[in-house]
């Protein structure tokens, strides 16, 4: 089993579709993948969007997983709040296991509207994480510039814009260097 109980399958398939994007991904691509027979990817996914929404539920899991570990790890080293947030902003660029970017991103940027329940899918995930900026703000809430809410939905502005620029292969000490920049801006820290 591959990540949160999500199969080998699903997470081979998800990153198909994070590397490639979903239009220049083949059921082909994903049957060589996830290293299935033509009939074990009928059977189990039925279609190239069925494997995507499998896909995005393991993304999910790999990004809840990978944020709790983060979060963790730098408050047990005592690591500053604006630090922490920029770390969490970053994530998945600074993972070796994962491609550059975001999944989310990607898809949110490709696919817009289309497909209802693909777009309800990544709303979803997006609030999410979305709700974890908040949880990680609302102690500080007297000593921001904004509400809790506005800042929360302008670190989520800053996460997608640093998600995109990685995939342009931008070294890791400018991401870092943006990130922190925008999350001291944002928290008024200085």
């Amino acid at each position: 089993m591959g990540v949160n109980g999500s199969s080998e399958a699903d997470q081979a398939m998800m990153i198909q579709f994070w590397q490639v994007g979903y239009g220049q991904t083949t059921v082909d691509d994903l049957i060589g993948a996830a290293g299935l027979s033509r009939t074990q990817f009928y059977r189990q996914y039925h279609s190239k969007r069925v494997a995507l929404r499998r896909s995005l539920v393991c993304y999910q899991a790999t990004l809840d997983e990978q944020l709790d570990r983060l979060i963790e790890r730098e408050r047990a080293r005592q690591t500053p709040l604006p630090a922490l947030i920029a770390a969490c902003a970053l994530l998945p660029f600074q993972s070796d296991q994962w491609p550059a970017g975001c999944l989310m991103v990607n898809l949110m940027a490709e696919l817009g509207t289309q497909d209802a329940a693909l777009s309800a899918q990544l709303q979803t995930i997006y609030a999410n994480l979305q709700t974890r900026f908040v949880s990680l703000l609302a102690p500080q809430a007297q000593t921001l510039p904004t509400t809790v809410a506005e800042a929360a939905a302008s670190l989520m502005q800053v996460r997608s814009g640093l998600q995109l620029f990685a995939k342009q292969a931008v070294g890791g000490a400018q991401l870092k260097q943006q990130a922190q920049t925008s999350v001291n801006l944002i928290m008024g820290a200085h």
